[in-house]
């Protein structure tokens, strides 16, 4: 049986002038994906008045055999 290695990424949205601009995520999975990272879901925390301020990526990694 697989065992796995879990971690999170906050990526932050940035903020224009009059609206938020969604982030690069795919460079920052590829980015993750070259350390043997592999994605397993993405979370939209709710923040104030219901908007998210920022994604949570959870990825995992297989450890052991």
């Amino acid at each position: 049986m697989a065992r796995y290695e879990y971690k999170t990424i906050n990526i932050k949205f940035s903020r224009g002038f009059f609206k938020k601009r969604t982030p690069d995520v795919a460079q920052v999975l590829n980015k993750e994906a070259r350390e043997g990272w592999r994605f397993k879901q993405m979370i939209l925390p709710a923040g104030s008045f219901g908007e998210s301020e920022q994604m949570v990526a959870i990825l995992e990694k297989v450890i052991g055999p």
